[in-house]
């Protein structure tokens, strides 16, 4: 049983919305293309400035998903280990790291109020933390708004236990792709006004973006693979400590 509906579901609609605005550019960008409107009798030729304005607001289509699929991952993860686990002494040590800071927030003591013994009262606690979190914006915690890629993705699935740490605790190259931190960096150039949508457009072009789009949907399907695997292993759940070595007669 899939684990991740939710977000294969997103990653579906997501890349067909992506697709088809590909359609458009690549008759957009045409020589001599113009848009039709009441049986023809309105036309507007597409410029090629406006064509650059296009092109560029592929960029926020594709970070949109990006972000969009971590926010929808972190929400799967958060009700797939409430539903399986009510005990923060049957996590996985990465994982109870992240409920132990997440109760250092707990201004109103909630915790120590409880009727509960403390590690269950510990694994509510940070259930329903996440599940107050009702909006997108609520959720992109750790600075994840505006900063996603492949680096972003490693540092949170780290967190849950999903990856180990890596040597240069950079993401597995089969996790990440350049394309992310290129959709990131010009997003933000985007969002923070830093460029207009026309300059940004114009050294884009419409095989790269179809190029940077399959890179970037490839690597969402391969992060959202190994958190379903994840959740179907129940690595969220702390290992029993391996058996000790039978003693051996010298």
């Amino acid at each position: 049983m899939r684990q991740v509906p939710l977000t294969e579901s997103l990653l579906s609609d997501r890349s067909i919305e992506v697709t088809a605005y590909l359609k458009f550019l690549k008759v957009a960008v045409e020589r001599r293309a113009v848009l039709k409107a009441k049986d023809g009798a309105v036309v507007l030729p597409l410029s090629q400035e406006l064509t650059h304005t296009l092109k560029a607001n592929l960029v926020l289509l594709l970070y949109s998903a990006t972000e969009a699929t971590l926010i929808q991952l972190l929400d799967e993860m958060h009700e797939v280990i409430g539903n399986n686990c009510s005990s923060a002494d049957a996590l996985n040590g990465e994982l109870l790291r992240v409920v132990l800071k997440t109760v250092k927030t707990d201004k109103n003591t909630t915790v120590l109020k409880s009727a509960a013994p403390l590690h269950q009262s510990l694994f509510s606690y940070w259930i329903t933390d996440w599940q107050g979190r009702t909006s997108a914006k609520d959720k992109r915690i750790d600075g994840i708004s505006g900063s996603v890629d492949g680096l972003m993705f490693y540092k949170q699935l780290r967190k849950f236990g999903v990856v180990a740490p890596t040597p240069d605790d950079r993401p597995p190259s089969h996790l990440t792709s350049p394309a992310l931190q290129v959709v990131k960096k010009k997003r933000n150039l985007l969002a923070h006004g830093e460029t207009s949508f026309t300059d940004l457009g114009r050294d884009l072009s419409v095989e790269t973006l179809e190029a940077d789009s399959l890179a970037v949907f490839n690597t969402l399907h391969s992060i959202t693979a190994e958190v379903d695997k994840y959740l179907r292993d129940q690595r969220y759940l702390a290992q029993p400590p391996a058996p000790a070595a039978a003693d051996t007669e010298a």
